[in-house]
């Protein structure tokens, strides 16, 4: 019984050093053609794309999965909603528009604003002043 309970221990912990394998960077060819490359997981066809926006403070926009034209009205909803723009001293802000979730952070810069739904994503920056 004394031997049972350090066998049992040592037996655990070589099973644990086994299934902890070292990380490689490298890929591995598995012969399919594949060259070890990073994989996105960003939906199939989705990609990040810089939009237009005239609108006065507000740059940078960008649209993930979604046509310009929605992210633009996103943008601008998220302009126009009262209960978007943080609070003065306020360091974050959020609400929803046309079925996005959006969250802005405060940066030296103005407010960096991330409105999302799942599969889609648009983001922006509002410059202070």
């Amino acid at each position: 019984m004394r031997l049972a309970t350090p066998l049992a221990v040592l037996a655990l912990a070589a099973g644990l050093l086994v299934g902890c394998g070292g990380y490689s960077s490298e890929g591995t060819d598995t012969g399919s053609g594949s060259s070890g490359a990073q994989t996105s997981t960003a939906p199939v066809g989705a990609s990040v794309h810089a939009c237009p926006l005239d609108v006065a403070g507000t740059q940078g926009l960008r649209a993930t999965g979604v046509s310009c034209g929605e992210a633009q009205r996103v943008a601008l909803a998220w302009r126009g909603g009262s209960s978007c723009t943080a609070a003065p001293g306020a360091s974050h802000s959020a609400c929803s528009v046309h079925g996005y979730r959006c969250i802005g952070t405060a940066t030296d810069r103005g407010l960096a604003v991330s409105c999302a739904r799942p599969g889609r994503a648009v983001a922006f920056t509002v410059r202070r002043g």
